[in-house]
């Protein structure tokens, strides 16, 4: 008799960890799901299809995880950011 297979991490369950709301693997699925899609009207149906199922609020995370990259290095450009990095090597050296 074989054991029914579930998705795991490590040798942890989905039940064994109590994952963030925005960081589910749902989301982080979905994340993946369309951001694999080979085209731009692909990556359009796949997001409809995917709001559909996991609803609006999920989504929003998932979408959320696909523009991270793009914030960053928006933040990197500000004179702020710029700024906290000359503070933290003076504090370093």
């Amino acid at each position: 008799m074989t054991k029914p297979q579930t998705h795991k991490l490590g040798d942890l369950t989905r039940d064994d960890i109590n994952f963030p709301k925005h960081l589910t693997p749902e989301i982080i699925h979905t994340a993946l799901f369309i951001h694999n899609a080979p085209d731009k009207a692909e990556t359009i149906t796949r997001v409809k299809y995917c709001t559909k199922q996991i609803g609006e609020e999920a989504m929003h995370y998932a979408m959320a995880l696909l523009v991270l990259p793009h914030l960053i290095d928006q933040t990197k450009d500000t004179q702020e950011y710029k700024d906290f990095i000359a503070s933290r090597k003076k504090t370093i050296n």
